[in-house]
């Protein structure tokens, strides 16, 4: 005997073997989904019946994914999972794990050029992407690939198709956009900072971006720096916790991000640094006083990333440091990511060698 029957919105199936009773969440609203997953788990058990290893569908690796992997990851991560898992269960929905192989990701991958994103509202807001970028198919690929290669681990399966795949499809153009280059020359700092200046609804954006050029921290660890974590001693900040690879890192503090530090008063209910002087609340990020004091200072326009950029290029070019270091400063997982994100800076460094020496070509 083998069935479906709904629990609230949910369809479960329900099988008698042998005497015994055996239920299992289908995971789906829809009876005519349910019914075929039902077919499924019952040629499940007759394969298991005899001995055979159990095949694991796409929809299993996603629930044990979510649910094992999804606490140890930060809440942008665990929203660029999301988002990529709902796409890839569009095409990979009701799929056994040995079936995913080159040609059904080949399948994903023109799909995803034709169709493009089908992101919830709910995840984006009003948001909605124009276009699906190379970059974004590899990242939608990148989840899979740890989706399965956790399924390996969990003996769900042998093999891993996606990194072939994407070594393959590299050559035709399924790679990564080149890194961006935006960063800050001295003079727009300058006028930055003076833009700062006029912004009295955010008191503390000067010392947010002069922080941010100073110690390469990411946003997320600007803002939610906290007291503990600035060894006046030392003079560093030491970052236990809260960093993109989960890496503890140390950071010197230059002069003037030491005098910040120092000045900027701490509040009594509140550990962290960056703060709401009138609430006593953290800041989640500046946004929209950065993008107020780029429009007054008349420069290019840039993120907090790019703050971030400006250090690197300044441990680089200003301070003489070597790529090793730099890499260990901004908290790179490794000195190839750091080589990558800089090698902008070699073509100005020609540039610069050859500017004076420049004549012009004479055509005639």
């Amino acid at each position: 005997m083998a069935t479906v029957y709904r629990r609230g919105t949910q369809w479960w199936g329900r099988v008698q073997r042998q005497g015994k009773d055996y239920r299992k969440p289908l995971a789906t609203s829809s009876k005519g989904v349910a019914q075929k997953r039902l077919a499924a788990w019952l040629d499940e058990l007759e394969r298991t019946a005899w001995g055979e290893r159990p095949r694991y569908t796409f929809d299993d690796m996603a629930l044990k994914f979510i649910e094992d992997h999804f606490p140890n990851l930060k809440p942008k991560s665990r929203q660029r999972y999301r988002i990529s898992i709902e796409v890839l269960t569009d095409h990979f929905e009701g799929r056994y794990l040995d079936e995913i192989a080159s040609a059904r990701l080949a399948d994903f991958v023109d799909n995803r050029r034709k169709a493009g994103a089908r992101i919830p509202d709910k995840w984006l807001g009003k948001r909605r992407p124009k276009g699906i970028t190379p970059g974004t198919i590899r990242r939608d690929l990148a989840c899979l690939s740890s989706m399965i290669g956790c399924a390996m681990e969990w003996e769900w399966t042998e093999t891993n198709p996606v990194p072939a795949f994407l070594r393959a499809r590299k050559k035709r153009g399924l790679k990564e956009a080149p890194p961006k280059t935006r960063w800050l020359r001295h003079e727009e700092e300058r006028a930055l900072l003076a833009a700062t200046r006029l912004d009295m609804a955010e008191p503390v954006l000067y010392d947010a971006i002069c922080l941010a050029i100073d110690t390469g921290m990411r946003s997320d660890e600007l803002f939610g720096l906290q007291r503990r974590q600035v060894n006046s001693a030392r003079n560093q900040i030491e970052l236990s916790t809260g960093t993109k690879n989960n890496k503890p890192r140390e950071i010197p503090l230059l002069p003037r991000a030491a005098e910040i530090l120092t000045r900027i008063p701490a509040h009594l209910r509140s550990p962290y640094v960056l703060i709401n002087p009138e609430t006593g609340t953290r800041y989640r990020q500046l946004s929209k006083g950065l993008a107020g004091a780029i429009k007054r200072a008349g420069i290019e326009r840039l993120t907090w990333h790019d703050l971030r950029r400006t250090c690197g290029c300044r441990l680089l070019q200003d301070h003489g440091l070597s790529m090793e270091q730099v890499s260990r400063w901004l908290g790179h997982s490794s000195v190839l990511v750091t080589e990558r994100a800089y090698a902008f800076l070699e073509t100005e460094h020609l540039h610069a060698a050859i500017g004076s020496q420049a004549r012009p070509v004479n055509t005639q």
